[in-house]
């Protein structure tokens, strides 16, 4: 697949033996449980559970409690700090969008740590010493913006921290210094694709390969209509502020799931209605435990993310574990007429349509009534016998895959609205009436 050999940031850690691993996966769960009475509501969970005393190893994993969203919210802004404020050298936090936001502390090391991680994600896409990289995404509280930027620097490639703007923008600078990599939410790579459509004659001054997407839920179908749109190869990227933020997972370049760095972070999956573990290859939320991290230790944490573990060896080498990529959240799920409906399910379906441009939003009215409203390319929103077809395509597919039937609207390019940060892709009406 690939003519170049495969790159490695840290290479006797990245492919290191996996009975190894567990002994480093072992001690690093003992000290964090440590770390971890040192915080008032992980002592009293841990007290709660009856393991106060500890536990001896990986096989005690099931023995301990479960931690929250909303443990860390309640905690806001400093009840999860395990060590001395003068400790702390940078604070960050999710968007607090429709609570208040988690705060996420870093020490000195796990500032490192972090940068150290990242520099293994661009290995993994193929990062190479020549490179330049342009970060998309706001350099404030949010953890992808700084993450994503010590990475790179740590990897030894060249940064360029332009930060959120207009795509018009970001495809300028691009241009102007060359930039090879470049890191965005998918939402914001679709504007990319919008932006080059309205002016191409930059296309063939970009030297785009690389993209790096997460922080919002996409699926695969809208990574080849990001790809085929912009000439890159686009690679799934995850994290989140509660454990320190991007650098927990990522798509190597086989892309065969994403490598969970479990040196660093120590995954279950979860029946996510009894807690139970389940078997490799069955699908449910994902649990993580951080077992490096000095200033915020969590046990654990509930992502609320579905997906499963792929089972067997990755062809980079890597020996960490894989997961799929995320079905979705639990909250994401949506009710209508008793049949449980993810975004990306509908997503599937319309990025799988060249027709299409990826934009869509999902419209829930009057009792249970749904509406997708979907955008085409420019070529197509003048074509009725074309736009007829793909409205019966998309109906019978969502009635197939669901057993919903749904009102399909095609929209000319442009009509929905574009979100500066992650994209709303449900509006409900319900809650309005």
């Amino acid at each position: 697949m690939f003519t170049t050999p495969e790159v490695y940031f840290q290479p006797n850690l990245e492919k290191i033996d996996r009975e190894i691993l567990k002994k480093i996966q072992k001690i690093g769960l003992l000290k964090t449980l440590n770390r971890a009475k040192k915080t008032p509501f992980l002592r009293e969970k841990l007290a709660q559970a009856g393991v106060t005393n500890g536990i001896n190893g990986l096989e005690d994993l099931h023995k301990l409690p479960f931690t929250t969203k909303k443990d860390l919210i309640n905690c806001y802004p400093f009840g999860a700090l395990a060590v001395p404020i003068n400790r702390v050298l940078r604070v960050h936090s999710s968007s607090g969008t429709t609570n208040k936001p988690v705060t996420t502390f870093y020490t000195k090391r796990d500032l490192k740590i972090w940068s150290e991680l990242m520099a293994r994600g661009f290995a993994c896409v193929g990062a190479r010493k020549g490179d330049v990289f342009q970060n998309t995404t706001s350099q404030g509280m949010f953890t992808g913006g700084l993450g994503l930027i010590q990475g790179a620097e740590r990897f030894g490639i060249t940064v360029i921290p332009f930060g959120s703007g207009s795509p018009e923008k970001q495809l300028e600078i691009m241009r102007d210094f060359g930039v090879t990599i470049f890191h965005a939410i998918p939402s914001f790579a679709l504007r990319l694709i919008e932006a080059l459509e309205a002016n191409d004659g930059i296309r063939n001054s970009l030297k785009l390969r690389i993209g790096i997407l997460g922080a919002e839920p996409w699926t695969k179908e809208m990574r080849k209509k990001i790809e085929n749109g912009l000439g890159i190869d686009a690679f799934n990227n995850y994290g989140f502020a509660e454990v320190g933020g991007p650098g927990v997972a990522i798509e190597c370049r086989f892309k065969s799931g994403l490598h969970i760095w479990e040196d660093h972070f120590l995954a279950e999956i979860i029946d996510p209605k009894t807690g139970e573990p389940l078997d490799v290859e069955e699908e449910g939320e994902l649990v993580i435990t951080p077992l490096t991290r000095e200033a915020m230790p969590l046990i654990r944490y509930r992502t609320g993310d579905i997906t499963r573990f792929i089972e067997g060896s990755c062809e980079c080498g890597r020996t960490h574990i894989r997961v799929d990529w995320m079905r979705g959240r639990i909250d994401d799920m949506i009710k209508i007429r008793g049949i449980g409906l993810y975004p990306s399910t509908i997503e599937q379906i319309i990025a799988s349509h060249r027709e299409t441009n990826g934009n869509f939003l999902i419209v829930l009215s009057g009792i249970d009534d749904i509406t997708v409203k979907i955008e085409v390319n420019n070529g197509v929103a003048g074509k009725a016998d074309v736009i007829e077809r793909l409205k019966q395509e998309i109906f019978d597919e969502i009635k197939r895959t669901t057993q919903l039937r749904t009102t399909v609207e095609i929209l000319p390019p442009g009509t929905l609205p574009r979100s500066e940060g992650k994209a709303k892709r449900i509006m409900d009406l319900r809650r309005l009436a």
